[in-house]
């Protein structure tokens, strides 16, 4: 079979296309005929070798498989061949990838493969951000940085089916704010200003935001100033920049204002929650609530075209590989 490996760390150049044996399920696993491989921010660290769960090089990329079921190993009884299932794997940047049997969702026949991978790390880490990461956020604002991306679009959406009050998106190009207020959300601001913040505060009657969740961790700008009083700042995904260290009159205010600052990994979410939150936004998505944007999808050969996309920002939404 036809995978993609990274031989050593570096730029988007590494991943090149090798043949590989087909692997065999064993014992509680399935074989997924890969039809779409979800691309995610941590494949690109990996591939750099900033991702601590990828240590070493080579690797095969790829955290999201979705296609029918090829085979089945011994004692799976849950699934058959050809079954449509979706599944967090290692190494789906393949045309052929194991999965654990006792962990794989199925994929109704009205959802696409592209589209149920996002619903697997963004649609989750989108989910389990406002259901685990911060207090009740029925009634609450929410700012939402990268709104038009895999986790923000997903985000902006569950947030408002969560109840949330004013939800306010960042996005770069007005085709992207545009997509944001499409997807519902109340406001929709260019990030790349500098008064962004001052912005977002404008947005939600001078009083600021209840809850950040921030895909970048851009301490220089600070998150820490959109935020209303008693307001939570989640970080979820960080740059080089992120590394700075936040101004003294940042934390100062901090305090006086009783904000917090936390990080978040969907690591923290149970395996009992992720089933639960899947099963929730698969049931949004049959019923028409929950629009999933996949549209940017390349062949499997140029994964590096795709990893180059993304971190040219010119992507929106779900970027998918298909074998």
């Amino acid at each position: 079979m036809r995978v993609i490996e990274v031989a050593r760390f570096g730029g988007p150049e590494t991943l090149q296309i090798v043949e590989k044996p087909t692997p065999e399920p064993g014992a509680g696993q399935i074989l997924i005929q890969v039809k779409a491989a979800g691309i995610n921010f941590a494949d690109l660290m990996a591939r750099e070798g900033h991702y601590p769960p990828v240590p070493s090089a080579p690797f095969v990329p790829g955290f999201e498989a979705a296609g029918p079921v090829a085979k089945v190993g011994a004692g799976v009884t849950n699934w058959k061949v050809g079954d449509r299932t979706v599944a967090m794997v290692q190494g789906g940047y393949a045309e052929y990838a194991l999965a654990d049997a006792a962990t794989t969702a199925p994929v109704p026949e009205s959802l696409g493969f592209a589209e149920a991978t996002a619903l697997l790390i963004q649609g989750l880490t989108a989910y389990t951000l406002m259901t685990a990461a911060v207090p009740e956020i029925r009634g609450k604002s929410v700012l939402i940085s990268a709104a038009a991306g895999g986790v923000g679009s997903l985000a902006v959406q569950i947030a408002k089916l969560l109840g949330a009050g004013t939800v306010v998106g960042l996005a770069s190009t007005e085709e992207k704010r545009a997509k944001v207020k499409e997807l519902g959300a109340d406001f929709a601001i260019d990030y790349t200003q500098k008064d962004w913040a001052e912005r977002v505060k404008e947005a939600t009657g001078g009083k600021g935001v209840d809850i950040y969740l921030d895909a970048s961790g851009d301490t220089e700008n600070g998150g820490l100033k959109p935020l209303a009083k008693g307001g939570h700042w989640v970080v979820y995904g960080a740059q080089q920049s992120s590394t700075r260290g936040l101004p003294e009159w940042d934390l100062m205010g901090m305090v006086f204002n009783g904000q917090t600052l936390r990080g978040y990994t969907l690591y923290e979410a149970t395996p009992e929650v992720t089933a639960a939150a899947l099963k929730q936004m698969i049931d949004w998505t049959v019923e028409g609530k929950l629009t999933i944007i996949a549209e940017d999808k390349f062949p499997l050969a140029d994964a590096g075209k795709a990893h180059e996309a993304i971190i040219g920002r010119r992507t929106t939404g779900k970027v998918v590989l298909e074998p």
